[in-house]
């Protein structure tokens, strides 16, 4: 009988490869990399839903971060989960600020954007670990936390782009539906109606 719940041996086989990763273990590292990719990907696209979209490809900013996390991985002084996707995310931010600086200039820098796409990339990282994910997930699945929101970090980046819209507008964004049925150019009747069936489509996804 296997006495630990199955999150237990994810998050412990994380860590694990975090201490090897951390210790000049390529495998290892590229392992730990590719298991957070949809994340890093998911946070690019909330980041680029305001300032950059169209002009960054989410993928290509997350084989950047990627890249700068080979690079950095000695820089690294925590070994949980959560701190790596926590690591990740600031590498992340720090990219987009960068990608900001080079198609706004330094004439239009205006501080406050970076400030929001700080916020933009917290909140969208806090709605991966919110209760929507446990509540997503089957009840074994609930012990596994971090296994929940990478694999919700996934099924997001799998779903139809309308869905994928009115979930990141609506819980990461926060806006009321009158403001997403506008943001849509939509109706809020029809939004409304969206978001239901988007909800719906990521809970088959995740069970």
């Amino acid at each position: 009988m296997n006495e630990n719940p199955p999150g237990n041996s994810t998050q412990t086989h994380i860590a694990n490869l975090i201490s090897e990763a951390q210790g000049g273990n390529q495998d290892a590292l590229g392992e730990l990399l590719e298991n957070y990719r949809k994340f890093v990907v998911f946070l690019a696209r909330s980041g680029l839903h305001n300032h950059l979209q169209g002009k960054a490809d989410p993928s290509d900013l997350a084989q950047e971060v990627c890249i700068a996390a080979q690079g950095n991985i000695g820089e690294f002084r925590g070994n949980s989960p959560e701190e790596f996707a926590g690591w990740l995310r600031g590498i992340l931010s720090n990219i987009l600020a960068m990608h900001l600086r080079k198609y706004l200039g330094t004439q239009k820098r205006d501080p406050r954007m970076e400030q929001h796409l700080n916020a933009t990339l917290a909140n969208a990282s806090g709605f991966l670990q919110s209760k929507l994910a446990a509540d997503m997930t089957s009840p074994s699945q609930q012990f596994a936390r971090n296994e929940a929101f990478l694999q919700l970090a996934a099924s997001l980046e799998s779903l139809p782009e309308h869905y994928r819209q009115v979930i990141v507008l609506r819980h990461v964004e926060g806006l009321p539906f009158a403001e997403v049925a506008n943001a849509m150019g939509k109706s809020v009747d029809s939004v409304e109606k969206l978001w239901v069936r988007a909800l719906a489509k990521l809970r088959t996804m995740m069970t």
